[in-house]
């Protein structure tokens, strides 16, 4: 157990470090060693801003068909969010989350997948909401369902690990609930098998309803 918590506080301290001394991470998998092209990152970001801005999907609901507003912050429950700002020294170059209710997201942060507040327009320099092309709204609520129940799973520091689903770092949790429920694969390759934040903006398979 005290073994556990030296090897848990060595990977927090690294990741300090890195954030910052503005230094490119390099994740572990196995033997091998991958690391973040910072450069390739902020180009990607430039790119993602770049992704014109659409309405959001109609919504199907009691009250009948409800036609969203254009360009207004998201509280649509399944809306993916994302931005690039660097995230209490997680993922380094950007965190996402999907909206569980108007004023709740679920996330994962160092301690695992958990809730926060859906306020990312006032608490981000920079945010984009995006929804998965081809759903439907009671879709992206499901997705977002199926995040929330894994609550309590602690956080993947091994980005390239995406198939395990015992534990989660932000941008796999997302992703992982489409491509299980649906088979939609949100994922453009550019970092390998990793999923960066910025991909689930710059996929052909997300339109972006808003962006700060």
């Amino acid at each position: 157990m005290k073994r556990q918590r030296v090897s848990l506080l060595s990977c927090v301290l690294l990741v300090m470090i890195l954030v910052l001394t503005n230094v490119s991470p390099v994740f572990a998998n196995g033997s091998d060693n991958y690391t973040i092209d910072m450069k390739q990152v902020q180009e990607d970001w430039e790119e993602a801003a770049k992704v014109p801005l659409v309405q959001d999907k109609i919504s199907e609901n009691s009250k009948g068909i409800e036609l969203s507003a254009y360009g207004t912050y998201p509280t649509r429950k399944g809306v993916i969010l994302v931005t690039p700002d660097k995230f209490k020294g997680i993922i380094p170059t950007g965190h996402a989350a999907i909206i569980y209710t108007s004023t709740t997201v679920v996330e994962s942060l160092s301690g695992g997948v958990t809730t926060g507040p859906n306020d990312w327009n006032k608490t981000r320099s920079k945010c984009y909401g995006v929804t998965v092309s081809g759903t439907t709204t009671t879709q992206d609520s499901n997705a977002a369902d199926w995040c929330y129940r894994q609550r309590g799973k602690s956080y993947n520091w091994n980005y390239l690990n995406v198939s395990t689903r015992s534990s989660f770092y932000c941008s796999q949790l997302v992703w992982a609930a489409f491509l299980d429920l649906y088979g939609i694969d949100l994922d453009t390759g550019s970092y390998g098998v990793a999923v960066h934040p910025m991909e689930l903006v710059n996929t052909s398979r997300t339109s972006k309803i808003y962006e700060n």
